[in-house]
């Protein structure tokens, strides 16, 4: 579904362009949800590993389909993969006042709060994950094969 014909995607530090101007680049592919044309991309070296994200907006909600290499300390299976955020702003007062709302994708359709999401990665550094958690941050890191 993703975009691109993956491979070397460069070396910029938080370089960020539109999805239009790489149409000749590289760039990870196989995002568990469609990128449009117009996301913005923004490719990052962070602390013991590359990442690429993709940001857009779609009606009410802002979503990002990051793409990384194998995190320092994460399980040895977990290769490069696919993480999906959506948040949509809360409003603070009036009447239709609502909180914030942050998830994470874990399956087809199924969102998960990244409240809930950061505190599994959390018992898993801590070597606390239950059965459930460990399905979970699995289920939301979707497999890269590359």
């Amino acid at each position: 579904m993703g975009t691109g014909s993956g491979g070397n995607f460069g070396n910029t530090k938080g370089s960020q362009q539109s999805h239009e101007d790489y149409i000749s680049k590289e760039l990870p592919k196989g995002s568990p949800i469609k990128i449009p044309p117009n996301a913005m991309i923004k490719e990052e070296k962070k602390n013991g590993y590359d990442q690429v994200k993709y940001t857009w907006k779609q009606g009410e909600f802002s979503y990002t389909s990051r793409w990384h290499t194998r995190t320092p300390n994460a399980p040895k299976e977990q290769g490069n993969s696919w993480v999906v955020q959506r948040d949509k702003a809360g409003i603070g007062y009036g009447k239709n006042v609502r909180p914030a709302v942050h998830e994470i994708l874990v399956g087809k359709g199924k969102w998960v709060s990244k409240k809930e999401w950061q505190a599994a990665i959390r018992a898993r550094k801590n070597g606390t994950a239950t059965k459930e958690q460990k399905e979970m941050l699995d289920n939301g890191h979707w497999k890269d094969d590359r």
